[in-house]
């Protein structure tokens, strides 16, 4: 059987999203896409709205079991070859129950971001649910192997589950690096913001440019973050265009997830030259050796510790780091050759 028309169940307004959807569509590929955003960042055409309710990444979003009804009947309309959706327990499990009502004997496929698997709301109830959903899943997209080890956690068949990211454009601008310090993961407790700006004080004398692009943060804590850390710029958006500006002008990467699957910012860091500085979990030593190509911390003294002795190093040792990241991403995070290994995935015939 080959498979040609998709039905991608997913936030358009996000990145991840428009690198899938894209790509599949300059394939040739008859694309559809669902969604519970307001606005469509992909280049999808063929675009459905299930609800007019903002979504929260950081909570759970309880309507999106009313866009049920309505996913069902495009489910009917499309009858897709192929069915995708993004996140487990929530746009995963309300696809699959519309897949379930609407009848079509469609190829049903999860990815797993990270928080949705790693740390879910409620875990007593949200883990069981992954549990269900990901075993009635025909494939299983794992962006990190911290998420890997979770499904098999949960009993899932492996032999079903892709384990890799979507990859990153290779495109490094040569910029004056003015940012010595950057942080740009969402404003959420997955995220331990809080425990980088209080380790940072440390550091608030020293007339580092210090930087922190923080989405989904609302105004208030933002004005609030910004008079008790003045020595500290603050962002709560910028374009992902300007994003990758700023990595590019970046000397050193920071982040300190609880979990993750395999970040994204870490392998556009890596490829324009900032040195890591990353929480010591599984999804960031897949891809940091400590002290080698970046560096690994699980405390506040071991950050301050190893930012110290990057700010020390030299640039024979930097030049040594970023040589050994370059080699790296082109190994294992070019784009265009990691989605043709997830079409091939997502795709192959049936047994």
């Amino acid at each position: 059987m080959q498979y040609k028309k998709l039905l991608f169940i997913a936030d358009a307004r996000f990145i991840h999203t428009a690198k899938w959807i894209d790509y599949f569509i300059s394939k040739g590929y008859d694309v559809h896409l669902a969604t519970f955003a307001p606005i469509n960042n992909t280049k999808c055409q063929n675009i459905y709205y299930l609800g007019k309710r903002e979504t929260k990444v950081s909570k759970i979003n309880y309507h999106y079991i009313f866009g049920i009804p309505k996913l069902t009947k495009i489910i009917k309309k499309i009858k897709p070859d192929i069915m995708n959706a993004h996140f487990s327990y929530s746009m995963g499990l309300v696809s699959l129950i519309a897949k379930k009502y609407s009848g079509i004997d469609c190829r049903f496929s999860v990815v797993c971001h990270g928080t949705d698997v790693l740390d879910p709301p409620i875990p007593l109830i949200f883990n069981s649910v992954n549990k269900y959903l990901l075993n009635k899943s025909d494939k299983i997209y794992a962006v990190s192997d911290q998420i890997n080890d979770k499904l098999n956690d949960f009993g899932i068949d492996l032999e079903k589950v892709f384990v890799g990211q979507y990859g990153i454009d290779i495109e490094k601008k040569s910029l004056k690096k003015d940012i010595d310090i950057l942080s740009n993961r969402n404003y959420v407790n997955n995220s331990k913001i809080d425990f980088l700006l209080n380790s940072l004080k440390k550091y608030q004398h020293d007339g580092l440019n210090i930087v922190f692009v923080l989405p989904h943060i609302d105004n208030t804590k933002l004005d609030k973050l910004k008079k008790e850390y003045q020595f500290i710029k603050f962002y709560q958006h910028v374009s992902h265009e300007k994003m990758m500006t700023m990595i590019s002008t970046t000397k050193i990467y920071i982040s300190a997830t609880k979990s993750d699957g395999t970040s994204l910012s870490l392998m556009e860091a890596m490829q324009n030259d900032a040195v890591p500085l990353v929480s010591n979990i599984i999804s960031n030593r897949s891809w940091i050796l400590d002290s080698v190509n970046g560096y690994l911390f699980n405390t506040k003294k071991e950050f301050i510790d190893k930012l110290d002795e990057i700010l020390d190093l030299d640039d024979h040792s930097i030049e040594r780091i970023n040589r050994i990241n370059n080699d790296l991403i082109l190994e294992k995070c070019i784009y265009n050759k990691q989605m043709k290994k997830i079409e091939e995935f997502l795709t192959e015939p049936s047994e």
